[in-house]
């Protein structure tokens, strides 16, 4: 559009040269027929034009000035031409002028950087269509017609300042490759991690970043991108590694119902089409499997400050599946209502699908502000139809503040997160028999314990601190948080002999009532030579108020033969002759003590773990 106005000024510009050639022709064209006709005009028109003082006839020739008296050109026709010339200057000086602006307006517009979770924690944005050359001409044509400069586009979403120094956002600031149908995405993660616990099976658990100890593991493999062409937009990104496993795994609701949803999505982190309407900043109305916001980490650990996420972030969902708006009202407020299977889960649990939402918001480049929050949805699979009727809320919010940045300095940047969630389960009916001999009842509430109902809550916290050295060169990570969650509904559970989200396990309960507190504190460092990889190491302890954690003795039974039945959440993964007998009330199974007896099993549970984290992460 700007290449299509220069070129019109430019034949402006170029169309008043011959103008103005003409009028000045046809002046000197009558000069010189009064000069034909009186010869003595010539030496006083050239002592007249060559006066810069305006006095009358010169300063240098005033005898010829008196002997002969010039013939006067028409002064009608001198103040005409005059006149012409400078309309069309002035002309010519507005357009310039309107062009001009016009053109920083659309440098800054063109500024686009990348941000959210996940992909951002923004989500994505979708870019209006190029205007066509014709388009171009209509626009630059009224423009000429109207005298003033174009109204201004819209300006991107967020472009205004560069958000790269987010916990949760990617760190890439170009884009390796780019065309107008598709932008190419690959991810790879590998790690090494040492449980000081040294468990024997080398299987860690309560964790979704972490899952093997003492051994090189790819943790993800991921391919894809986003394609775009005319307003519609489609993401596709595969999952494959130790998260293709491990992140299905904590979904219940394949055990509710018939076909294979786990093996349907297992090996996809994110497919999802819609399109963008050109309504204020934007507005995307995409469906399909989306990566969550809530806990302010990333899915992807290239993007996060740490590479094991506190219990906030760890315990709460990665993905939804279902309907996401986003509207963009001004370039710096996005409103992103959700329609959604359930909270993490590739179908329904219950009769009531979820609904939540996010507001961010970043009226400054330093400042970022965004509340996530979730309800209606029942998400905890029962018995017989997988129905217990509970109903759950959740509210996540947080704060990102880069409150120092000097690029001059080799201490370059530095910025905290600081997050906050409440939540609860209520409602709920029926009861069972547990394999203790323990009567539970299902109804569950957000306030406290009763006869007949158990309080069910989640409340937690994580703080996190950033140093940038050396222009980004190196980056150290401080933080930690802690969790509160009676019910244990949120709380991963350990994969012991097997476990999942729909066995359950009866060596660690998750029944209404059943108490759980944990908090945690790691160190990261940073070596990031380029923008597209990271070299991390990093050191975390996490402690709970029950035994949780794999010690030396693993939670594997023999070599693995007889895993957890699924489904099977009344039985569980007991193995025989494993017997509980009653215990301390701060048990992996409250109230109860597993005994192995002859041929039974026990898992090797502890309240800490100290592990050593590395990895090398990549993202094009």
């Amino acid at each position: 559009m700007m290449t299509v106005d220069i070129k019109l000024c430019k034949g402006l510009q170029f169309a008043a040269v011959p103008l103005a050639l003409i009028l000045s022709i046809s002046a000197q064209r009558c000069v010189a027929q009064t000069q034909s006709a009186n010869p003595t005009t010539v030496a006083a028109r050239h002592v007249s034009s060559s006066d810069e003082t305006g006095n009358p006839g010169g300063g240098t020739n005033h005898n010829v000035a008196k002997t002969a008296a010039p013939a006067q050109p028409d002064p009608e026709s001198s103040l005409d031409i005059a006149k012409e010339l400078a309309v069309m200057k002035a002309r010519i000086d507005q357009l310039e002028a309107a062009l001009k602006s016009r053109a920083d307006a659309e440098a800054a517009t063109s500024t686009s950087v990348a941000g959210a979770k996940s992909a951002s924690a923004s989500g994505t944005e979708m870019k209006a269509p190029e205007p066509t050359p014709a388009a171009a001409g209509v626009d630059a044509a009224a423009q000429v017609r109207s005298g003033l400069p174009e109204k201004p586009k819209p300006t991107e979403p967020f472009a205004y300042a560069d958000w790269t120094w987010l916990n949760g956002n990617p760190r890439n600031k170009d884009a390796v490759w780019d065309s107008k149908f598709f932008t190419p995405e690959i991810r790879m993660d590998i790690h090494y991690i040492q449980d000081l616990n040294h468990p024997k099976d080398d299987t860690m658990g309560g964790s979704t970043e972490i899952f093997r100890s003492n051994e090189i593991q790819v943790e993800q493999i991921s391919f894809g991108g986003n394609f775009h062409w005319q307003n519609v937009n489609a993401r596709i990104l595969t999952m494959n590694g130790m998260f293709g496993v491990t992140t299905p795994r904590n979904d219940a609701s394949a055990g509710r119902g018939q076909w294979d949803l786990r093996g349907a999505y297992k090996y996809v982190s994110e497919a999802n089409a819609g399109y963008h309407f050109d309504v204020n900043h934007g507005l995307n109305i995409d469906a399909g499997i989306f990566v969550s916001y809530i806990g302010l980490f990333s899915y992807y650990n290239f993007d996060n400050w740490a590479y094991q996420p506190s219990y906030v972030s760890s315990n709460t969902p990665w993905f939804f599946n279902g309907l996401r708006i986003q509207w963009f009202p001004t370039d710096k407020l996005k409103i992103e209502p959700w329609i959604i299977n359930g909270w993490q889960s590739y179908g329904r649990l219950g009769s009531k699908p979820g609904l939540g939402g996010q507001i961010l918001y970043r009226p400054k480049p330093w400042l970022s502000l965004v509340s996530n929050n979730y309800g209606m949805g029942e998400d905890t699979l029962g018995n017989g139809d997988g129905q217990f009727g509970r109903s759950r809320i959740h509210t996540d919010n947080s704060v990102e503040v880069k409150y120092y940045d000097h690029p001059e300095q080799f201490l370059d940047k530095m910025a905290f997160s600081l997050t906050g969630d409440l939540g609860c389960e209520y409602g709920g009916h029926g009861s069972f028999v547990s394999a203790q001999g323990r009567t539970i009842n299902n109804n569950v509430n957000c306030h406290h314990n009763t006869a007949t109902s158990s309080k069910q809550t989640f409340a937690g916290w994580m703080l996190y601190n950033r140093w940038w050295f050396k222009k980004d060169l190196y980056g150290i990570t401080l933080g930690g948080g802690a969790m509160a969650n009676p019910g244990r509904y949120l709380t991963l559970l350990p994969p012991i002999n097997g476990a999942d989200a729909i066995s359950g396990s009866p060596y660690f309960t998750q029944n209404p009532g059943d108490p759980y507190k944990a908090w945690d504190a790691s160190l990261t460092f940073d070596w990031m030579p380029r923008q597209y990889i990271t070299f991390r190491a990093e050191y975390g302890y996490r402690h709970a108020n029950v035994p949780y954690w794999t010690g030396r003795g693993g939670i594997t039974p023999g070599d693995n033969l007889t895993p957890s039945t699924v489904p099977n959440p009344t039985a569980g993964n007991v193995v025989g002759s494993t017997t509980f007998v009653p215990g301390p009330t701060l048990s992996a199974t409250p109230g109860f003590t597993c005994v192995a007896g002859a041929t039974g099993f026990c898992p090797d549970l502890r309240k800490d773990e100290p592990s050593l984290r590395y990895a090398i992460m990549v993202k094009f």
